[in-house]
């Protein structure tokens, strides 16, 4: 009897112990629903316009810088110029010629114009002269010479108005040429594609740069954003209109908040914001984009922290 009593009381104990929790159970519980309200991304700082990687289309040798580091510019300002005197001279000579063909365009067209006067008065002496040789005042042989000079004056007309088409090709031709040069030259100006603000340049006067080889990267104007990257684990919790705080990685301090704007519609490999090659090259991120509040304080290209609420009751 004394065995059975014993076991009775065991299997109570443990029936008690089963309707109580653990308090450190409760608090493990609570704990893991605010980490679940939160999903952490790491990002960097840039506009949203992506800052751009400003180059020349030609290969040459610098001659003067017009913007420094920091500097704004508007689109179309000059940012950079290159050496271009062959290019000034290929210009300069193009202009003369322009210029020659011109003037021999108008002593074409006035010969031209002489000579139309002249045929039309010798097609109305060749009919006079018809119209007395059939009263029998004037000779066969008068008639036959006013016709003569008539074809003289048709044939040098023709000639002269091909001379004068020659010219206007010419000049058309050289108009194109010095279109051409003209552009050839403009690529030696290296001007801003948009209103912004210089935040590198690395060229030197005197010194060489490359053909599409980047020397100077320009922040457009615009809102700044965090472009971060969530893991798959919590990509689907994403929206956009939810609300994140951006701040240093590791650290609690609040730099700016902001909202995502963007989500993407894919997975892609973890590779962007990694510092070791094949690190978690097996998972896969979303790619974010959050517009910020206040990103006075924050530098472009800096990597940060995105924190995301996925509740719509964040507290930083």
């Amino acid at each position: 009897m004394k065995q059975y009593s014993y076991l009775l009381i065991i299997i109570l104990a443990g029936f008690g112990c089963g309707n109580h929790p653990s308090k450190s159970n409760t608090s493990l519980n609570t704990a893991t629903l605010v980490v679940n309200s939160r999903v952490f991304g790491v990002g960097k700082i840039e506009p949203e316009s992506n800052i751009i990687q400003l180059s020349s289309s030609v290969t040459g040798i610098v001659k003067k810088i017009y913007k420094n580091e920091n500097d704004s510019v508007k689109t179309g300002e000059i940012v950079l110029e290159l050496t271009h005197s062959v290019e000034d001279a290929q210009v300069n000579q193009l202009l003369m010629e322009v210029k020659t063909h011109a003037e021999q365009i108008k002593v074409d067209e006035a010969a031209v114009q002489e000579y139309q006067v002249k045929y039309t008065n010798a097609v109305s002496e060749v009919k006079r002269l018809k119209s007395l040789l059939v009263e029998g005042a004037e000779t066969q042989q008068a008639v036959d010479n006013a016709s003569t000079d008539m074809q003289s004056f048709s044939s040098n007309l023709k000639r002269l108005q091909a001379s004068a088409g020659v010219s206007k090709s010419k000049l058309s031709e050289t108009r194109a040429a010095l279109e051409v040069s003209q552009r050839e030259l403009d690529q030696k100006i290296i001007r801003s594609p948009v209103d912004g603000k210089v935040l590198e340049i690395s060229a030197l006067i005197g010194g060489a740069i490359d053909a599409k080889t980047p020397f100077a990267q320009i922040s457009p104007i615009g809102k700044i954003i965090a472009d971060c990257e969530v893991d798959e684990q919590f990509a689907n919790k994403i929206s956009v209109g939810q609300k994140a705080v951006i701040r240093n990685t590791g650290a609690l301090d609040t730099l700016s908040t902001g909202t995502v704007y963007f989500t993407s519609s894919f997975l892609k490999k973890k590779s962007l914001f990694t510092d070791q090659a094949g690190e978690k090259e097996d998972r896969r991120v979303r790619d974010i984009k959050i517009v910020l509040d206040r990103p006075g304080k924050l530098l472009l290209n800096a990597r940060v922290e995105c924190v995301i609420d996925i509740t719509g009751d964040f507290k930083k």
